[in-house]
Formats: structure tokens, C-alpha cells, sequence
């Protein structure tokens, strides 16, 4: 079943005060059975993932009820939270929340309190996420890190991670300041940083073991999504303007909202990899021309192309088979070692000797593709498509 997902923020109301927020203030919460009556239509309409978020979710009065109709109808439920409430309070209303969730998203910038302070959080806001991560350990329930990188934090990531290590992190996902609307617009200049300036740094980041994923989200990337706000219009921000398509609570047809969804074309993530500067151009220009590619790294050497699957975790991979500084065996071993299950489709550029064959199919089992022969970019666009067709 294809995920169709919204953003539901319940509620403008929050207990921090970010100074580079950029979400909405003042708009007037539903009722509670105007709320469950949005839910029900959602649902009705084909939403099976929604993610709760605010403001703070969890200030939203019953929002527990909300999300155990939620989860009782097959929907996957996230909360992106701050941490605040879920951490400083024990009680019955808080485990139930907990026990409901699939995932919960927490945020954190910087194990630095000053420079949280700085951001307009608590100065105890490492203890509080900490805590609550604690609490999370034995939950049947998966853990990402959302981190705003902005000029306050972009040099303290790395420690970040070392903290973050200690937990079985999901994701880590790097959100750069946006000055959309609200605080994040009059605060521009305080915090603002050039995607380049983000990119580079989650390229330099080490590995960590325990964090399965790290994964950068540009703007473009964020502007995607459907959000329904607290009074339940439905928006999306194209190009920084925020762009209304209807209401969830006054409509019970939101076929335009499905229609949306499905529109958005599923990308695979890609690696090419090559020391032929030529021969590894021709293959991008060629499966890029594919709307549903999406190039996410390119490596000219061994090593490199190791880290950036293990950095990048793509779902198809095109490579030479031997570098001069590694073999393509030890580059398909290690990165078994590394991912295990979340080892790519491999599509090898170039024949695998016949001695190393039979051991490159054992490592890899189902997931050694084809061989991508000359002409390159012919055959590489062929097994692109292929794949595409076999796993949509």
C-alpha cells in the first residue's frame, strides 16, 4: 500500500519559544469533536500516515484519543515533538501516547545549552530530550532526530552525534533554517546558512553506529508536503507562498487532496560510481532524464563510493567493479557488513570476474542487478526503468 501522508497540526499553541520557527501562530484550535470529525474524513478519504505536530501536539487536550482512532483504523502515526511535556510528566495520559506512536520524531540542535538558549529553547533542553529518550528505550516504537542547522549550530553537529550514538536512532534528519513566515522571516539574518554550507557538513559528518539513517531535507524537499493546519485548511508552500486547496472539516471530499498525493512521484535514490569521468557522465545524463531518479551522489573512486553509500543509504547503485583503491569484492563485502538488509540493488559497470562471481551473488543474494555493458548509458537507462517497473 502507497503511503498517503498529511501533517496535521493541531494547534498553534507551544511551550518553546524558537526564534527560527516558522510556523503558524494564533489560529484558533477545533473543538474536540470537530477534530475527530477531521480525522474521520481523512481517514475516509485514504490517509493511512499522518504526522502530529503543532505548535506542540501533545498541548492539544485529548489528542491521545485522536490518535488511538487513528491507530485503531491502520494509520501510522508520528509525532514531532519538542519533548517538553513527554519528559517532565508521568502519567497515564503520556505512556498512553507513547504506546500508540510508530515513530516519534524529537528535536534537537545542540547538546550546547547556551546555543540553545540562543535558538530560544529551554536551557535544560539536552536533559529534557535525553530524558525522553531514556523513556523511549523499551518502546516498540522508532526514534528519528530532526536537527534546524542554522549559523548557531553548523559547527557543533558532530558532537551532536556522538550524544545521539548512545540511542537507537531511525533517522537523523538535517533541516536547514527556512525563513518561510513568522519568527524564521524577522530573524533571517541571525540565522540563515547556504544549502552548500549545510551539505558539506553532513558530508563531513562521520558514521555512527547506532543511527541507521542520516539524511539532509532541503526546502524543495519539505515544500512537498500536505499540511492540514488547526482550523483544517489544507495547504502546501510552493516556492515559499503557502497555497490553499480546501478544508477538512467542511468538505467530506477530499479526492483533490488523494489526487495531489498521488502525484507526487516516488524517487529512487541513486549512486553513480566510476574513475571515468566520461563513462560516469554519460550514465547520469542518461537515467536522470528519468523522473522518478534521483541522483543523490556520484563517486570516482572506491573508497568514496563506500562512504557515500554507507552516508547516503541509496536504493540503486551503479559502479565500476574494481577501483584502483579497492576491489569491487571488498567494496560489495564491506557494504554488506555495513547495511546488511539495507543493502542497495547493485548494477555493476563492467563483468565481475568469474572467479569472484559466485561469491559476489552469496553476499549479495537478490540484490546483484545487472551488468551494465557498453553502450553505458543505453544499458544503464534499461536497467533504471526495469528496476522502476519491477519495485513501484
Amino acid at each position: 500500500m502507497s503511503k498517503q501522508k498529511v501533517c496535521w497540526k493541531i494547534t498553534t499553541k507551544c511551550n518553546q519559544n524558537c526564534k527560527y520557527c516558522f510556523g503558524f501562530n494564533n489560529i484558533e484550535d477545533l473543538s474536540f469533536e470537530e477534530n475527530k470529525k477531521v480525522l474521520n474524513n481523512l481517514i475516509k478519504n485514504g490517509i493511512n500516515h499522518i504526522t502530529w505536530t503543532g505548535g506542540e501536539a501533545v498541548l492539544y487536550p485529548r489528542v491521545n484519543e485522536l490518535m488511538r482512532i487513528s491507530k485503531l483504523n491502520g494509520v501510522h502515526n508520528k509525532l514531532v515533538t519538542n519533548g517538553i511535556f513527554l519528559s517532565k510528566n508521568d502519567n497515564e495520559y503520556v505512556e498512553d501516547i507513547l504506546n500508540i506512536l510508530d515513530e516519534i520524531n524529537l528535536s534537537i540542535d545542540s547538546i550546547n545549552n547556551e546555543i540553545n538558549k540562543s535558538l530560544g529553547k529551554e536551557d535544560n533542553h539536552f536533559e529534557i530530550i535525553k530524558n525522553l529518550l531514556e523513556k523511549t528505550k523499551k518502546k516498540k516504537i522508532k526514534v528519528g532526530i530532526n536537527t534546524v542547522v542554522s549559523k548557531k549550530n553548523v559547527n557543533q553537529l558532530e558532537e551532536l552525534g556522538e550524544f545521539l550514538n548512545n540511542y537507537n536512532i531511525e533517522k537523523w534528519k538535517f533541516l536547514k533554517f527556512m525563513p518561510i513566515r513568522e519568527k524564521a522571516l524577522v530573524n533571517k539574518e541571525t540565522f540563515e546558512i547556504s544549502e552548500d554550507e549545510l551539505e558539506n557538513k553532513v558530508r563531513e559528518l562521520k558514521t555512527f553506529e547506532n543511527i541507521k539513517m542520516i539524511q539532509y531535507k532541503k526546502q524543495s524537499e519539505f515544500e512537498k508536503s500536505m499540511v492540514v493546519l488547526p482550523n483544517a485548511d489544507i495547504i502546501q508552500t510552493q516556492n515559499g507562498k503557502d497555497k490553499y486547496f480546501g478544508n477538512a472539516l467542511q468538505q467530506e471530499n477530499l479526492e483533490f487532496l488523494i489526487n495531489k498525493l498521488g502525484s507526487e512521484t516516488r524517487k529512487i535514490r541513486t549512486i553513480v560510481a566510476h574513475s571515468d569521468d566520461k563513462i560516469r557522465e554519460s550514465i547520469v545524463n542518461s537515467i536522470a532524464s528519468l523522473n522518478y531518479i534521483n541522483i543523490v551522489g556520484i563517486a570516482c573512486d572506491g573508497i568514496d563510493t563506500y562512504k557515500k553509500i554507507v552516508e547516503l543509504k541509496p536504493e540503486l547503485v551503479f559502479s565500476k567493479y574494481n577501483f584502483s583503491n579497492m576491489s569491487g569484492l571488498e567494496l560489495i563485502r564491506k557494504t554488506k557488513e555495513k547495511l546488511q538488509d539495507k543493502f542497495p540493488s547493485f548494477s555493476t559497470i563492467g563483468e565481475i570476474p568469474d572467479n569472484e562471481l559466485i561469491e559476489v551473488i552469496n553476499i549479495t543474494e537478490n540484490k546483484l542487478n545487472a551488468f551494465v555493458m557498453q553502450p553505458y548509458e543505453g544499458t544503464a537507462l534499461d536497467i533504471a526503468k526495469a528496476y522502476n517497473e519491477k519495485y513501484k
